[in-house]
């Protein structure tokens, strides 16, 4: 058997170690990814009472997934720059621009 250093000797068994920041990023990731299929079975579903069931839950999945995010805001783990009146204008413009484009079906 090979001999370690006194360092590597209490690093063994340990595994890896985790942040708070890595685990809420994780959590995050997941409501995205929850959200996603969700949205999937919904438009799949068959049954009305099915898709009402997954419109409940999705709304459940998007709640937890804000409290995740505004949690890691809070800590400094999740920043977003916060849109001025003029960028949510653009972003209007844009889609309300493309919408016209759009051929009515």
């Amino acid at each position: 058997m090979a001999q370690s250093s006194p360092g590597q000797q209490s690093q063994q068994g340990q595994g890896m170690q985790f942040t708070d920041r890595d685990i809420l990023q994780v959590c995050l990731n997941e409501t995205k990814y929850l959200a996603s299929s969700l949205n999937t079975y919904i438009q799949e579903a068959s049954s009305e009472q099915l898709r009402r069931d997954y419109m409940t839950v999705l709304g459940d999945v998007y709640s937890q997934g804000k409290q995740v995010f505004d949690y890691m805001q809070q800590k400094g783990y999740y920043n977003v720059k916060n849109a001025t009146p003029q960028d949510v204008s653009q972003a209007q413009n844009k889609f309300s621009s493309q919408s016209q484009q759009q051929p009515a079906q």
